[in-house]
């Protein structure tokens, strides 16, 4: 089942939820027990520990960490600290299935806009708005007139979320696609002639194999999520990089499909990526840009050299890429030889030696690594 948002509609967190926060208790007021004591940790659910208090709010309810809008659904009774903003129904049953939905959502379009120094609290949360599915019969919104769910008097579509999550959960068990699919591979014997020997290997500057540039430098804040066309790229080694999903921004020029993202700082440095989107990045994130038409192969294996030599190289904080992928940045790569032979390029495209990188041994490599031929 393909999800199809086209015809989701906007919701207030405040329309649909009663938000309050948590109650703090000092370490000495507790000792080790049942009850669950979320706080506003991104890991386990929330939860920090198990204590031995009495629970203070009931279970089936969302919750969310203040730091950074982390959500999750809570089917036990707990504590919880006061960084953490509760959501109770107002006017529909919260099971299961639909919180896990809602939280989802959240997590996906919130998640990126909040830190630390711009933290989520209740008031906040009311105003968050996210899309949902939107009731509808014969192809018509079914408008409430009582504006109970939103100013608009469009309805959740509850019945349909239900649905959708139980497809979710029980799907996988019985189709022959998907995940299942993906972990089939053909490579199961490794090609001896792809060993990698380096000792000919030679430096390349990446301003001379890339157009090597600054990205938008969008904040998160700035953003926003109506009717979101492009991918949201920052500083974060999971996701590929991508962090949301964001509405055009007038006067900045996305970045197209296949264009190769590099954190150039923080905590996740060299993180470099092949986006398969068209996408606008945060601050302190580079952009790759091919000189000549290369493979995706090509560029996983280009990639992670990159973030190997960011490892060795480069530090967070100290010694970032910023005044350097533009200079004096290079990477080691297989060159081409005509057998024992080096092959010159006359014009020095790729170095000032003219050394010329091995494309088609770079290519061939990764498609013939384990779930290569899964790319």
């Amino acid at each position: 089942m393909i999800l199809n948002t086209s015809k989701w509609k906007n919701f207030c967190l405040d329309k649909l939820f009663t938000i309050s926060a948590g109650i703090y208790h000092y370490s000495d007021e507790y000792d080790i027990g049942d009850t669950p004591y979320i706080s506003a940790s991104n890991e386990n659910n929330g939860i920090q520990q198990r204590i031995n208090l009495d629970p203070e709010f009931s279970g089936d309810c969302i919750i969310t960490g203040k730091v950074g809008c982390t959500t999750f659904y809570q089917s036990e009774d707990f504590c919880a600290t006061s960084d953490v903003n509760i959501f109770r129904p107002k006017n529909f049953e919260l099971n299961r299935k639909i919180g896990l939905f809602i939280t989802a959502i959240i997590n996906f379009s919130e998640n990126y806009k909040w830190n630390y120094g711009r933290q989520c609290r209740v008031g906040d949360s009311k105003k968050i708005i996210i899309k949902l599915p939107t009731k509808m019969k014969d192809d018509v919104y079914v408008i409430d007139s009582e504006k109970i769910f939103s100013d608009e008097g469009y309805i959740p579509d509850f019945d349909f979320i239900n649905q959708f999550m139980e497809y979710v959960e029980n799907g996988e068990s019985v189709c022959e696609g998907s995940i299942k699919d993906s972990l089939r591979t053909t490579n199961m014997k490794w090609d001896k002639s792809f060993d990698i020997k380096i000792a000919n290997w030679k430096d390349f500057y990446l301003h001379k194999l890339f157009k090597t540039r600054m990205g938008n430098g969008i904040d998160a804040v700035v953003t926003t999520n109506y009717n979101p066309k492009y991918n949201y790229v920052s500083r974060d080694s999971n996701g590929n990089g991508v962090v949301g999903f964001v509405d055009e921004i007038e006067g900045e020029e996305p970045f197209p499909a296949g264009t190769m993202s590099l954190a150039l700082g923080g905590s996740f440095l060299g993180s470099c990526f092949i986006q398969k989107e068209s996408f606008y990045t945060a601050q302190n994130v580079g952009v790759l840009q091919e000189r000549e038409p290369l493979s995706i192969y090509t560029k996983l294996f280009i990639a992670t050299l990159i973030r190997n030599e960011c490892k060795i190289k480069y530090q967070a904080f100290g010694r970032e890429l910023n005044s350097h992928f533009r200079k004096d940045f290079t990477i080691k790569l297989p060159i081409k030889m005509d057998k024992t032979n080096i092959v010159y390029d006359e014009n020095k495209f790729y170095s000032d030696e003219g050394y010329i990188p091995d494309w088609e041994f770079m290519d061939n490599f990764i498609k013939n690594l384990p779930y290569g031929d899964r790319i």
